[in-house]
This record gives C-alpha cells, structure tokens and sequence, in this order.
C-alpha cells in the first residue's frame, strides 16, 4: 500500500486508552464477550459428541486469566495504572489452581481427538464435509468416530458449518497487513521519532515504541523498578506526541482500504459471525 500523506493529513483524535476503542474491522469478528461465549458453545458441542461414545467432557479449568481488554498492547504500554504497578509486564490474574483431572483412557483420548497420526490434510474442513464422510474407520461402542474426534467435529459445527466458511484467521490476516502497511507511513514514522526524542530526553534510549520493552533491556525483567520508571516515561511521552490518536487513525485508513478491496469477502464473514452468535446463544441459554 502507499503512503497517503500527501492527499490524507491526520486529524488524530487524541486517544490515551484503548479501552472501548473500534477498529474499523472490529465489526467483522467477534467481541471479547461473543469469543467467551463461543469457547463455552463449542464446549457443549464437544460433550454432546463425547456422550454418544459414552463419555463425559469438561473443558480445561484456566489457571491464569490476563485482565488485558480487546485491544490493549496495540499501543504498547498506554495505562499509566498499569505501568506503575506492572512495568512492562502483563497484568495477570492467577486463579485458584483446579485439581488435576483423571487421566483419559486411550478410548476416550480416541473419541476426544481422533487418531494420532492425522495431518491436516486427513480433516474435515466443513461439517458439511464431515458428514459426507462419515466418520472415520475407528469405532467406539458401534459407532463411528469422527475424524479428528469430537473436538473437530465441535470446531466444525461452531466455525466452519459449510464449504465456504470464511477462515477464522481472515480478518486478524487483514487487521496484520494493515498494521504492517501503516507502519511504513511516514506519519507513523514521524511521530515514532517524536516519542524516541522524548524518552531520550528522559534518560532511555529507543527507537520503536511497539518494541519498547525489548530496546531498553527490560525482556527478562519487565517489572524490575527500572522497567517501571521507563514505562511511565513511556506512557507519558506517548500522551505527549499522542502517539495513539496518530497510530489510530492512520490504521484505520489502511483497515478501511482493505474493507473496500474485500468487501464481499468481509460481508459473508460478517453473516456467518451473526449466524454463529445465534447458534452460541442456542446452546448457552
């Protein structure tokens, strides 16, 4: 993509969060709220396959949870709480750890995941196709399990119904090209040098906000007092050069460009997201 500094001038909205922040392309895929009630959809669909050969499915029980919303890090560090608190490191919450499940016989491991040589190109990539196969060779209780067990079909019934289900990963695809594209803007460039001349007036030197961390020496230690003075100097000079309102709004150029090259593309994954919520809420209520 080129660069359109000379015919699009910023108008930067002055941003120092990224909380309730919308990208252009965030209409095309689900919201934090719909993924978490996706993943418990797809665990039902998982134990509604499981008790056909007899079994019964609980999904792993998380034992760590980041507090992190949708887009925080698209930035770099921009919470000034945070950074206080935690530096460059992540702010997690640790959960109370569950006790360990039983250990699955080889059968259930079978009907769980199917057989432990499948490639990629031994699955289903519809469940439209899956029942015209019919399962694969191996059998529980006289039935046929299917090809990659019950946690593909219980993918497959949730993201991939039909042939010409949109990947999952084609919009994060198109989000990653627009952010690679806006990175070689000069805008983005301009107020990066900004930023750089800031912390070095502070004391730190670095060049790439988005690899903040990793230039200053912090990687192994992101929360050590050091890493902390230089994060809040971080956030304070990116609210200085409104380092976020200007990534913001020349991302969303690149993002609304590549909204209007795949359009068609975007509109059906747009049905199908709709389409998956109903059958999520089907499942959950």
């Amino acid at each position: 993509m080129n660069d359109e500094t000379d015919h699009h001038p910023v108008t930067a909205p002055k941003i120092t969060t990224t909380e309730g922040l919308e990208f252009p392309l965030d209409e095309y895929q689900a919201s934090e709220q719909e993924q978490e009630k996706f993943d418990r959809a797809q665990a039902i669909l998982t134990d509604q396959c499981m008790e056909r050969f007899g079994f019964e499915y609980a999904p792993p029980e998380k034992t760590s949870t980041s507090t992190d919303h949708g887009h925080a890090g698209v930035f770099g560090i921009l919470d000034m709480e945070i950074a206080a608190r935690h530096g460059y490191g992540r702010k997690v919450e640790t959960d109370p750890q569950a006790e360990g499940a039983s250990p699955r016989s080889e059968t259930e491991r079978v009907a769980l995941t199917g057989a432990n040589d499948l490639t990629l190109e031994d699955l289903p990539m519809s469940q439209e196709e899956a029942e015209k196969q019919g399962g694969s060779e191996q059998k529980i209780n006289g039935r046929r399990v299917p090809v990659g067990g019950c946690t593909r079909e219980s993918f497959l019934k949730l993201y991939a119904r039909t042939p010409d289900s949109v990947d999952l990963l084609y919009v994060f695809s198109l989000q990653r090209d627009a952010e690679s594209a806006a990175l070689n803007d000069s805008r983005i460039k301009n107020v990066n040098k900004l930023w750089s001349a800031c912390m070095k007036k502070q004391g730190f030197t670095a060049s790439d906000p988005m690899k903040a961390a990793t230039q200053l020496g912090f990687d192994k230690d992101p929360s050590s007092p050091r890493a902390i003075n230089a994060a809040k100097k971080d956030v304070k000079c990116k609210q200085k050069v409104n380092l976020a309102g200007v990534y913001f709004d020349v991302q969303s150029i690149y993002q609304n460009r590549t909204i209007h090259t795949n359009i068609k593309t975007l509109d059906l994954a747009k049905r199908q997201l709709k389409e998956r919520i109903k059958l999520a809420e089907s499942l959950t209520r």
